[in-house]
């Protein structure tokens, strides 16, 4: 019996409601990596792609990590990885685009950005699989707000950046003997201010190869964030007499944590299983000092 699996699924996580993510400047040298890769062929194929990624401002620098600094440091993260191959011989399609670029991004633009189409049919029961993964986690000690954001006005709203340990992972795999896969992986986290969010994306469309002939085999995609998040609420001395100095924050305990998982998995006959993930982090919202 045929059987034929209809799958739409759009998620949005999002971060912010009171504090989130201001992201990092990026060093003073940047750089910028692309790669183009088709085939077109009948045969067995592989391809893979890894992209590691630490930065800091913290005065110690990577190797002093941890711990950061008690104040004005952070530290992002980020992973990309994606591995397809097949287990014999069959009709390939395959196109894959990668653009790595460490200088900052504003909104719409991406540091990490991956585009990724697969059309396959085996023979005589060759399979595909082919995984993508996109990961951001990023570490704050607490800032001055007006020295993160550009708006002029962000800091009668929040006049401390807060402390938060904020990160996001998502991802896809397939396992088929025909597939008409696409996949598109971006996140950006080195930004010129936090007036622009921390943002991660990722998307999976699986379809029909032709018409009546449906993608085969198993498809899943999943996503995770874990959200730690500070209130901006400090206790601080001599308020009252001058100007407020870096030594004079005491504190900013943990005050929201969100978990968060979803997985979605599909296997037969696809017709459409698409899957929207996207997660953003950005500061909307106050904070509060204590005088003592």
């Amino acid at each position: 019996m045929k059987k034929t699996i209809l799958v739409l699924i759009i998620m949005a996580v999002l971060t912010g409601i009171t504090l989130a993510d201001h992201g990092i400047s990026p060093v003073p040298e940047t750089q910028g990596i692309v790669t183009s890769t088709t085939i077109d062929a009948v045969g067995n194929f592989a391809s893979t792609s890894e992209i590691q990624w630490r930065i800091t401002d913290d005065p110690d620098g990577l190797p002093g990590i941890p711990p950061l600094e008690i104040e004005f440091a952070s530290i992002y993260e980020s992973v990309y990885t994606e591995d397809t191959a097949s287990n014999g011989n069959g009709l390939i399609l395959y196109d894959k685009e990668l653009d790595v670029e460490t200088s900052g991004q504003i909104s719409g633009q991406w540091n990490i950005e991956a585009l990724k189409e697969l059309a396959f049919v085996g023979i005589d029961g060759a399979r595909v699989t082919s995984s993508d993964t996109i990961f951001v986690d990023g570490a704050a000690t607490p800032y001055l707000t007006e020295d993160v954001v550009i708006c002029p006005f962000a800091s009668d709203a929040s006049f401390i950046f807060p402390a938060y340990c904020n990160r996001a992972e998502a991802g896809s795999t397939i396992d088929m003997t025909v597939a008409n896969v696409r996949t598109t992986s971006t996140d950006r986290f080195v930004m010129p201010s936090g007036d622009h969010a921390v943002e991660l994306n990722h998307d999976i469309l699986v379809t029909e190869l032709i018409d009546d002939l449906p993608s085969m085999g198993t498809a899943s995609a999943y996503m995770e964030v874990l959200v730690q998040e500070g209130r901006g609420v400090f206790m601080i001395d001599g308020i009252g007499g001058g100007e407020i100095g870096i030594n004079q924050i005491e504190n900013d305990p943990l005050m929201e944590r969100i978990e968060f998982s979803e997985e979605t998995t599909v296997t037969g006959d696809i017709t459409t299983f698409e899957k929207l993930m996207h997660y953003e982090s950005i500061l909307t919202g106050g904070s509060g000092i204590i005088e003592t």
